[in-house]
């Protein structure tokens, strides 16, 4: 009898060490132990509460967010977050870290992602700041462009690159979605196709164009030419499109405002620019004759720190852009 249970206790520890080896093919279903950065913040973030700027790699629950209007912010951001807009904002920095795992250079890949994602999501309002400039303003309208004041403190950004989604929840904004450091293209794709599938009350354009340009008339109040972008996939024409002021307190354009009219055929084909200006003889930055002509452009009456909105045809904000 000794020797017969001392045969089952070896059996029974074999087969436990065989077990705990992963042994046979279990093995093959095992996770690899060289997990990713992404995973192992995901991980860390999900055994704790998710704030903003702890260093997670992506949120696990919509975080509450509110906009501090009374510190500078980029005017085009507050606008935006006035209309209750669908939001993605993204900082990075233009010189490689040396300091960054693995020697990648993450800002410029995902800020490539980024631009070329921003193309498939039209109803999505994009931000994104170098984050050495914040600018020395007081006041979002003391913030030249590109300048972001204090918007990156009140998201709590830590390391770049940063890129959070915004979406309107009741009388307040949420975080969606928030991912520091490299993040590959195929999340950020399915966070932005996430974001973009929340039921808003939006005021914002499906078609995907943008200010490049807007040259004011001598007087400096006036608008002599603009010039538009198109970023979408197909052809757009600026028909029936119009300039107007929107309000600083709101962010929403008073359709009964003095404004900008094009009333002529403007095509633009997909990754081309048009200008349009307030006579036909006008000639662009480019040393063109501008393509069309709009209506309206010497009433404006424009001054330092003005917000213009782009309105398509349909009264939807396509952009903004600060004078």
């Amino acid at each position: 009898m000794p020797l017969k249970a001392g045969l089952l206790a070896l059996l029974a520890l074999t087969t436990l060490l065989i077990a705990g080896c992963g042994g046979g093919d279990d093995a093959a279903s095992t996770p690899p132990a060289s997990a990713t950065a992404t995973s192992t913040a995901s991980a860390a973030a999900a055994s704790a509460p998710a704030t903003v700027g702890a260093g997670q790699a992506e949120t696990f629950k919509d975080t509450p967010f509110a906009l501090n209007m009374d510190q500078p912010v980029p005017p085009d951001f507050r606008a935006a977050y006035q209309r209750r807009s669908l939001i993605s904002v993204q900082f990075y920095k233009e010189s490689q870290d040396p300091f960054y795992p693995q020697g990648l250079q993450p800002d410029v890949k995902v800020q490539r992602s980024m631009e070329s994602l921003s193309r498939q999501y039209p109803t999505i309002e994009f931000f994104s700041y170098e984050i050495t400039n914040p600018g020395a303003a007081e006041t979002s309208e003391g913030l030249d462009r590109a300048q972001y004041g204090t918007l990156p403190a009140q998201l709590g950004v830590g390391i770049t690159p940063y890129v959070v989604t915004l979406a309107p929840d009741g009388d307040q904004y949420v975080i969606d979605n928030l991912f520091q450091g490299y993040t590959p293209r195929a999340v950020l794709s399915q966070a932005l196709f996430d974001l973009s599938a929340t039921e808003v009350e939006s005021n914002t354009s499906d078609v995907d164009v943008v200010i490049e340009q807007l040259e004011l008339t001598d007087s400096g109040s006036g608008l002599e030419y603009i010039s538009i972008a198109n970023q979408s996939t197909q052809e757009v024409n600026l028909q029936g499109f119009s300039l107007r002021l929107l309000d600083p307190e709101t962010g929403e354009v008073n359709p009964d405002s003095v404004g900008v009219q094009i009333n002529e055929d403007v095509l633009i084909q997909p990754g081309e620019s048009a200008s349009v200006g307030r006579l036909p003889s006008v000639v662009d930055a480019d040393g063109d004759r501008v393509e069309g002509v709009f209506e309206g452009g010497d009433a404006l009456q424009l001054a330092p720190g003005d917000q213009l909105a782009l309105i398509d045809s349909g009264g939807a904000v396509a952009n903004t852009f600060t004078v």
